[in-house]
C-alpha cells in the first residue's frame, strides 16, 4: 500500500470548513504539518467567499454548518465546475448521507471523531486524483495543433502554444504582442482557462476605448459621491476579478496617468478606489496585450519603461496569418465548422477556394479570415463554398507587392551590407534593435528565442540601464 506520508512531498491547497474552533485549529495544524497550505474557515458563507477569492485543490468540510450543509457547498462546487475535490466529515452521518455525498461528487466521506491516519490517506488520494486530472488537462492543452480556440500546425504556432502552456502553468504577468486580429484575446482567455485561476473571473478591458477618468473608474472603482453621478460605490475591475485574471487589452493606448496607476497596482497589488483614502488588496493575474510597437513608444516617451518591465515578465508574440500560411487549411476548417453550426448549415471549401485563401495577404489576420468565411457561407448555394463566393479582390496575377514585402527585402539588403550585424543594421534603419529582431523572427530570418524575457533597447550611451525582472529563465520551473 502506498505510504500516506508521501502527501508531505506533494502538498496541496486545502480549504478547511469546520465550525468547531478547537477541532478546526487542530486539523489545520495537522494538515499544515504534512506540508499542505491550509485555508481554514468556520462558516459556509466564509467558505463561499474563499472559493471565489482563490483556487484550491481540496475542500475538507463538516457536514453540518451554519446556514447550510457541506452537501450544499459540494453542490455549488460541482455546479460551478471548480477543479477541486471535496471530502466531507460528520459526526451525524449515516449510510444514506454518505451515499448521497458520493452521488453528488464527493471524493470521500469521513465520520467523527476523525481518524488522523484515515484523514491523511484520504487527503493524499484526493490530491493525487486532482493532479492526475490536471495533468490530463495540460496534455490536452498542449496538443500540437491547438491551444484553447487557437489553431495551428505551423512551427511558429507550435512555439506559441508551448509558451502559452508555460504561462498557464505559472502565475507571472504576461505581455501578448501581435497585429490586430491575430488572436491575442483568445490567447489570454486560454491562459486563464488552463491556469490555477480558472475558477475565477476573466475580465477584459480595452485601454484605448475610454477617457482616462472613465478608464480609472472601470479599473479601480469609486466610492459614493466621488464625482457627479456616482450615486453608489462600485468595485473596479481589479477587485471584481479577485482570484482570476484581468486582460489589459491594447495597453499601448493607455493614457499616461493610467499608466502611472497601473504601475502602482502591479508593484503593490493594491488599488485605491476613486474618492477613497483606503487601499484595497487585489489578488489577480494581469495579462496585457497590444498591437503597438512598445519599444518605439518608449523611445518617443509615450510609454513608461518601468511599466513595460512590470508587464513583460513573459512576452509572447503571436505571428500574423501571412507568416503562417500553412495553418490556413486547418484554421479555415475550424472556423467554417463553427460558423456552419451557428447558421445551421453543412458546408465545405472547394479546393480552388482554399487556393484562393492561400494567395491572399490577410492584413486583418484571423479576424479577417473569419469575416470572409462567414460572408462566403451566406453567399454560397448548396454545401460547397467556391472561389467566386469569397469576398476577396480578384487575383489577376498583377497584384502589387505589399509594404511588408518591400520592407522585408529592404531589411534583408541592409543586413547583407552590415555583414549580418544587427546593431549596425538597426542604426542604419533608424529602429530599436529589439524591433528589428522581432521583425526578423516574424519573417523567418532569425530563430526565435522565446524563453528569455524581452526588454526594449536603450541607445548605446553612458546612461545607466534599469535591471529588468528575471521572469522565467529557460531552466526554471514554470
Amino acid at each position: 500500500m502506498t505510504d500516506p506520508r508521501r502527501g508531505a512531498r506533494a502538498p496541496g491547497r486545502v480549504l478547511l470548513v469546520e465550525d468547531d474552533r478547537p477541532l478546526r485549529e487542530m486539523l489545520s495544524e495537522f494538515l499544515s504539518s504534512l506540508g499542505h497550505e491550509v485555508d481554514a474557515v468556520g462558516t459556509l458563507d466564509a467558505a463561499r467567499g474563499r472559493l471565489r477569492a482563490r483556487s484550491h485543490d481540496l475542500v475538507l468540510t463538516d457536514l453540518i454548518l451554519e446556514r447550510g450543509t457541506g452537501l450544499d457547498l459540494l453542490r455549488e462546487v460541482r455546479e460551478r465546475d471548480l477543479p477541486v475535490e471535496v471530502v466531507i466529515m460528520t459526526g451525524h452521518g449515516n449510510v444514506e448521507t454518505a451515499v448521497q455525498a458520493i452521488r453528488d461528487g464527493a471524493y470521500d466521506f469521513l465520520t467523527k471523531p476523525v481518524d488522523l491516519r484515515r484523514l491523511e490517506f484520504a487527503v493524499l488520494k484526493a490530491l493525487e486524483k486532482r493532479r492526475l486530472e490536471d495533468h490530463l488537462r495540460r496534455l490536452e492543452a498542449s496538443s500540437r495543433d491547438r491551444f484553447g480556440e487557437l489553431v495551428g500546425v505551423s512551427a511558429p504556432m507550435r512555439a506559441v502554444f508551448g509558451l502559452l502552456d508555460r504561462a498557464a502553468r505559472s502565475d507571472v504577468d504576461v505581455l501578448l504582442v501581435g497585429p490586430t486580429g491575430s488572436g491575442k484575446e483568445l490567447a489570454a482567455r486560454a491562459i486563464h482557462e488552463r491556469s490555477r485561476r480558472s475558477a475565477g473571473p476573466f475580465l477584459p478591458v480595452h485601454c484605448g476605448a475610454l477617457a482616462p477618468e472613465l478608464l480609472e473608474s472601470e479599473l479601480y472603482g469609486h466610492v459614493r459621491g466621488a464625482f457627479t453621478g456616482a450615486e453608489r460605490s462600485r468595485d473596479g475591475l481589479f477587485v471584481r476579478a479577485r482570484g482570476g485574471t484581468v486582460l489589459l487589452d491594447e495597453i499601448g493606448a493607455a493614457p499616461e496617468r493610467v499608466q502611472v496607476g497601473l504601475l502602482r497596482v502591479l508593484q503593490e497589488r493594491t488599488v485605491r478606489p476613486i474618492g477613497s483614502t483606503e487601499d484595497v488588496p487585489v489578488d489577480v493575474r494581469v495579462i496585457a496585450a497590444t498591437h503597438a510597437d512598445l519599444d518605439a513608444r518608449i523611445e518617443r516617451g509615450e510609454f513608461r519603461q518601468d511599466l513595460y518591465y512590470r508587464l513583460a515578465a513573459l512576452v509572447i508574440e503571436l505571428p500574423p496569418l501571412a507568416a503562417r500560411r500553412e495553418d490556413l487549411p486547418v484554421l479555415a476548417a475550424e472556423i467554417l465548422g463553427r460558423l456552419a453550426a451557428r447558421h445551421g448549415r453543412v458546408v465545405r471549401l472547394a479546393p480552388r477556394a482554399l487556393e484562393r485563401l492561400a494567395h491572399h495577404d490577410w492584413p486583418g489576420n484571423v479576424r479577417e479570415l473569419e469575416h470572409v468565411l462567414e460572408q462566403a457561407l451566406l453567399a454560397c448555394r448548396g454545401g460547397v463554398i467556391r472561389a467566386r463566393d469569397l469576398p476577396l479582390p480578384a487575383d489577376d496575377g498583377s497584384a502589387v507587392r505589399t509594404l511588408e514585402e518591400v520592407e522585408r527585402e529592404h531589411v534583408r539588403h541592409v543586413l547583407e551590407r552590415c555583414g549580418g550585424n544587427k546593431l549596425r543594421a538597426a542604426r542604419l534603419l533608424g529602429v530599436p534593435r529589439a524591433t528589428l529582431y522581432r521583425k526578423l523572427v516574424r519573417w523567418g530570418l532569425e530563430p526565435a528565442a522565446p524563453s528569455a524575457p524581452r526588454a526594449p533597447d536603450v541607445p548605446p550611451d553612458d546612461r545607466p540601464r534599469p535591471a529588468a525582472p528575471a521572469g522565467l529563465g529557460p531552466d526554471e520551473p514554470a
